[in-house]
């Protein structure tokens, strides 16, 4: 298990999770090199008609569930994991990854972590590759590669030591995605500009490969972008439709599958505009509990599939379901 050690109060401020270390900056070389391509820990296979998914388990982590509600009332956050008999200081979260095959396509939902590990932390990550070894699948025979966005935890598999992990793959991501995660980052030690030098390190490389991806564009016939922004400018969710079946996968739409769906209103501590993330909660849970489709949570614990549903509160259940 790897731990991300933030200070509590510094999480509930939200201000980015910004770490108040200095070394964090200059310990992010040696973060990086302690990442390692990990065993298969496990994976889940199922269809939305005529398309083979394959969930990958890719990582494991924690969070101070402080930053679940970095504008919540004091105590709430605490009252709400206490409800479901949750640990009240840190919260396990998985991060998994799709592999979509229709057609003579292979496509990749993001990338998981890759080798990159935080600093003070214990790799338990990049286990995608072991998991598409598993069953019989080479990075070479990837067709399309979908970032939905620049987070470290969804771009860490894109490249390895400064070269494409999926050479023969289209590479797509929304323009607004591309343009932040390749700026520069800040010379101000804290977790924001950590990440930004993660975006750097794995987006440059595959720059001039990555093309531009639009709401509403579809990566092959079936999957379709989604606007989703709120967690960062140009997150998206994906729809996947083949032969009348759906499955809206949120990404980090909501990052806790209890959190995000009873508490739509409650910023996370890291979203770049929370306005936008509560709006892009209630429209993208309310299509999905209108119309009864399956849904998929990147960090929802494994395999992340369920189905959502209206409360009488106003808010939004969570189940998850069988799939095979």
């Amino acid at each position: 298990m790897s731990y991300l050690t933030i200070n509590r109060r510094a999480a509930l401020m939200g201000g980015a999770l910004a770490v108040a270390a200095p070394a964090v900056i200059g310990s992010a070389t040696k973060a990086r090199a302690a990442g390692s391509d990990l065993p298969l820990r496990a994976l889940a296979q199922f269809s939305v008609g005529d398309m083979k998914i394959t969930v990958i388990d890719d990582m494991l982590f924690t969070v101070p569930t402080a930053i679940f509600g970095a504008n919540a009332p004091e105590g709430s956050v605490d009252a709400l994991f206490a409800k479901y008999g949750l640990a009240q200081d840190f919260a396990n979260m998985q991060g998994a990854v799709f592999l979509v095959e229709t057609g003579d396509a292979k496509v990749l939902i993001d990338t998981g972590m890759g080798d990159i590990t935080l600093p003070d932390a214990t790799a338990d990550n990049g286990r995608l590759f072991a998991g598409l070894a598993a069953i019989g699948v080479s990075p070479d025979d990837i067709t399309h590669v979908f970032l939905t966005h620049g987070h470290y935890d969804h771009i860490g598999g894109v490249t390895k030591n400064g070269a494409a992990c999926f050479p023969n793959a289209a590479h797509f991501m929304p323009q607004a995605e591309l343009d932040y995660w390749t700026s520069a980052p800040g010379s101000e030690a804290n977790f924001a500009n950590l990440m930004l030098s993660f975006g750097n390190d794995k987006l440059n490389p595959i720059k001039n490969m990555i093309q531009i991806v639009d709401d509403g564009d579809e990566i092959v016939p079936g999957i379709t972008a989604i606007a989703a922004p709120g967690h960062t400018f140009g997150h998206m969710a994906v729809m996947l439709e083949s032969n009348g079946e759906k499955l809206l996968h949120l990404i980090d739409t909501s990052v806790h599958y209890i959190v995000g769906t009873n508490e739509p209103t409650w910023a996370l501590g890291i979203e770049q505009d929370p306005a936008a993330a509560h709006e892009t909660r209630e429209r993208l849970f309310g299509l999905a509990a209108d119309e009864n489709l399956l849904v998929a949570g990147y960090h929802f614990p494994f395999p992340g599939v369920g189905r959502m549903s209206r409360t009488e509160a106003g808010a939004f259940l969570y189940t998850p379901v069988s799939v095979s």
